[in-house]
């Protein structure tokens, strides 16, 4: 039985290397990486290196082949349904000369649109995939051609057949695939307020009142009052600092162990491979297999002292 992540925004991910960026010089670089990208493919990625069967289910595009080639170079599941689009580049800027650390600039582009036939042979492949899979995972954003509502459709699918689904995305993608009750949701703390109560918290992930070491009693009651209506488990991230359980209406707060600053390289793809490492420890004590639902906040509580350090 495998872990199907499911990835609609895949590509190629550049990371250069950089003494410090200068705007509007001419920058020489000290190294470049590139590798296979995306949310659901970095979840595939440390599953697989976790000893956790698994595979990555993404759309391809005019230059699959020269992604496929990276994977196979690692040894990745990457199984590619094919569409017209070009799968596209983004690229980090770590900047490694800084006193507190490195520094990262991330540049993002735009995906694609995939073509309807994409779409539907995505859909009858998860189909005939989930009777026999350990767990569905959607994470990261769809590119344009997805119709609305489509992880909602699939977890609708996982639902059904027996597989727990475990989901990282945020906005109204998050809201209506909440409906297909989801056994665990985990996002940061950012990406849940700006989900649930957009305006009402001010700040993000790296500045204000949401990123404060204490969460407030404010926070704590709206996270409570969340996950008192819906039936799923919520992990929140916050970086560095500790992590949030949710479900039923009880939050509890797991603390995150502190990395010294220069072991910390290049943060991108934290949050996946924190899912991933959650996903493997649940799965190690089989709680998918006998029933994720079943003490669930007891569970991840054990499963996240393991792996918060990935945070």
């Amino acid at each position: 039985m495998s872990v199907i992540c499911v990835c609609l925004s895949p590509g190629f991910q550049r990371s250069v290397i950089i003494d410090s960026l200068i705007p509007g010089e001419v920058n020489r670089l000290k190294s470049v990486v590139v590798d296979a990208a995306g949310k659901g493919v970095n979840v595939c990625r440390v599953l697989q290196r976790l000893g956790i069967d698994a595979f990555c289910l993404a759309q391809g595009g005019s230059n699959a082949d020269e992604l496929m080639s990276l994977a196979r170079r690692e040894g990745l599941d990457l199984r590619l349904i094919p569409s017209s689009g070009r799968l596209r580049t983004c690229t980090s800027i770590v900047e490694t000369s800084m006193v507190t650390g490195s520094r990262v600039t991330e540049l993002v582009e735009p995906s694609s649109p995939v073509d309807e036939s994409c779409v539907n042979t995505m859909t009858k492949t998860v189909e005939a995939m989930l009777p026999s899979a350990t767990a569905l995972v959607f994470a990261g954003s769809m590119a344009p051609g997805y119709p609305a509502g489509y992880p909602a459709r699939l977890a609708s699918m996982a639902r059904k057949s027996g597989a727990p689904v475990l989901l990282d995305v945020q906005g109204p993608v998050l809201l209506d695939t909440l409906a297909a009750r989801p056994a665990v949701v985990k996002i940061n703390l950012a990406e849940f307020a700006a989900t649930f109560f957009p305006g009402r918290f001010s700040g993000g992930e790296h500045g204000g009142v949401l990123a404060e070491a204490l969460v407030s009693a404010d926070m704590m009651n709206a996270v409570s009052e969340v996950s008192r209506d819906h039936a799923t488990s919520f992990v929140l991230t916050r970086g560095a600092e500790s992590i949030l359980l949710a479900r039923d209406g009880e939050v509890r707060s797991r603390p995150v162990p502190a990395l010294p600053a220069e072991q910390i390289i290049n943060p991108i793809g934290s949050g996946d491979a924190f899912l991933a490492g959650m996903l493997a420890q649940l799965t190690l004590r089989i709680v998918l297999l006998e029933n994720i639902s079943r003490d669930i906040a007891e569970k991840l509580r054990r499963a996240t002292q393991w792996i918060a350090a990935l945070a």
